[in-house]
């Protein structure tokens, strides 16, 4: 690394890319750095390819554009604001602030940032992928512009990828022009490709590509499981850390019925029914059409939108995450893994009790729901009596449900399946809630990122122990991804995850310590669930087939090239 004037610039594999220091020249930053060629025109709906290298160094200083949104992060981010026990007129600030970002929605979103300390040499590497249910978000978000880590001594990476419409699309056609025969999933494959650049760069920016950690929360902690299962992800990091995995799409098969989802490939036909008509040659209309008219179908045609997620596909995920696990065909590494205690408080007021994996039961009543998702009334019934209310669709009784079902379930399935498997887990419980008395979402969903990252919501204090949980919090995840273990001096030892005696670290204020997991029935019902289920969508593949070890195994599609495989 070198300098000019107040600019940082660094080496790339495809030419040089000129960065900024802080003001006092202790960090350094990058963002917009493109790690993959542009996925637009004929290049829609195809696996990221190379680069065209440059000369001249590329400004990346600003972020580059995110992905087309289906839905506005406003939404969410009110959701919150409204349950934190605001006064009114902070509560007005707040939103304002909210719809006062601009933000720029561009297919041309394969780019990432870097940041360091300016002195960085050999460092932990930590990749985040941000959440958003894998059809919005991205890694440039405030929230997650800090020194939080960096400060600790970690090279951070933030990854923006293709999401939902661009991002997942299946489609027959498709699957002809692919090389393995398959369709969507250009979203992981984006993954994939940053991480294989991160392999063959990082270290010109300070970092250690045989020590990197991948961590992400809800859609992006589920991409951290998708990270662990797919073949071609094999060797590109060394830890893992999934915070409150979400299950959106988790039984999704690309060409075959599972629950109430038809085939991936199916449903991306009927859209490209609606956007361009049937007959042949739907593609190549396809990618005729703006991307700005497609997203206005798929925003208003939900029944559809739901199939553009991660699909298993027997080539890029061979299997549902859950079943991996149980298989023992999951990556080899460290993992951290946890989810919040209210997590369902965000969702009741759309929430289906059979999580977002069934359809919306319309008339249906919550038994005959739960007896299609479960397979037995007598399951169902014992489901609804652990959630009280639940029949009569009361907003805590779901909210409760929705919290187990689509997070706590994969948390507690994961935890035991990859510790019985020999390696070392560490699980997390995160409680803290608002500060204020009158706030009504409690330890909500994605409100541990703000302690991961030291992040704050203008105008919102943190209460008492605040800090000192910010602090700790920081500290674990940064000494997880320098040893693979969240243990370091100055906090109580967090002891791996012993299956027979499940233990979790508490994350709350004023002090954190580790607890013994409680006894949940409705868990123990769930994951009898996921047992019965996983195989349904398991891909016809040999499962004994051997397992790339490291970037350039021969034994996988995971070449010495960034994109050998994609």
């Amino acid at each position: 690394m070198f300098t000019l004037k107040s600019k940082s610039i660094v080496e790339t594999t495809a030419g040089p890319v000129e960065g900024s220091f802080d003001a006092r020249r202790h960090y350094v930053s990058f963002k917009g750095i493109p790690y993959a060629a542009q996925p637009v025109g004929q290049r829609r709906w195809k696996p990221p390819a190379p680069l065209t290298p440059w000369i001249e160094p590329l400004d990346c200083t600003t972020p580059g554009p995110i992905a087309h949104q289906r839905s506005s992060s406003y939404e969410f981010g009110a959701k919150i604001v409204d349950g934190l026990g605001l006064s009114v007129g902070k509560r007005a600030l707040l939103k304002a602030g909210m719809r006062a970002r601009s933000t720029t929605e561009h297919e041309n979103c394969l780019t990432l940032s870097v940041r360091s300390r300016a002195d960085a040499d050999n460092a932990p590497v930590m990749v985040w992928i941000h959440g958003g249910d894998h059809t919005d978000g991205s890694g440039s978000e405030p929230i997650y512009d800090t020194n939080a880590l960096a400060s600790r001594g970690i090279v951070q990476v933030n990854i923006n990828y293709r999401l939902g419409l661009f991002g997942f699309l299946a489609h027959p056609e498709l699957d002809e022009e692919s090389e393995a025969g398959t369709s969507g999933n250009y979203g992981l494959m984006d993954q994939i490709a940053a991480l294989r650049w991160v392999q063959e760069n990082i270290e010109n920016f300070g970092g250690n590509p045989n020590n990197v950690t991948i961590f992400g929360e809800s859609a992006g902690g589920q991409a951290v499981l998708n990270l662990m299962t797919a073949p071609a992800a094999r060797g590109l990091f060394h830890q893992a850390i999934s915070q409150s995995p979400g299950d959106s799409g988790r039984w999704l098969h690309h060409s075959r019925p599972a629950l109430d989802f038809e085939p991936a490939n199916v449903a991306g036909l009927k859209f490209a029914n609606l956007a361009v008509g049937d007959g042949p040659n739907q593609i190549p209309r396809l990618r005729a059409v703006t991307a700005e008219r497609l997203m206005v179908l798929y925003r208003n045609h939900a029944e559809i939108g739901r199939y553009f997620y991660p699909a298993v596909d027997g080539h890029w995920l061979r299997q549902v995450p859950l079943s991996a696990f149980m298989h023992r065909t999951q990556a080899p590494v460290p993992l951290m893994i946890g989810y919040n205690a209210n997590e369902g408080s965000l969702f009741s007021d759309a929430g289906i009790p059979a999580g977002p994996e069934m359809l919306a039961y319309g008339s249906e009543t919550v038994l005959t729901t739960l007896t299609r998702s479960y397979g037995s009334a007598g399951i169902a019934r014992a489901v609804m009596a652990a959630y009280p209310g639940l029949e009569d669709l009361e907003a805590s009784a779901i909210a409760d449900h929705l919290r187990d079902h689509i997070f706590g379930v994969q948390v507690d399935h994961c935890a035991r399946e990859h510790a019985d498997s020999g390696h070392n887990v560490y699980r997390y419980h995160y409680r803290n809630r608002p500060a204020s008395r009158t706030a009504t979402i409690g330890a909500f969903h994605a409100a541990e990122i703000f302690n991961v990252f030291d992040s704050a919501i203008p105008l919102v204090p943190g209460g008492s122990g605040y800090e000192n949980l910010t602090r700790t919090m920081g500290d674990r995840w940064a000494a997880f991804a320098t040893t693979g273990s969240p243990n370091c001096a100055d906090h109580p030892n967090w002891p791996a995850y012993d299956p027979d005696a499940p233990a979790h670290m508490i994350f709350n204020r004023p002090d954190s310590g580790v607890e013994p997991c409680p006894a949940q029935d409705a868990l123990d019902l769930m994951r009898a669930r996921i047992e019965r289920l996983t195989d349904i969508v398991t891909s016809d593949v040999d499962l004994t087939e051997p397992m790339p070890s490291r970037p350039g195994d021969t034994s996988s599609s995971t070449g010495a090239s960034m994109f050998t495989g994609i």
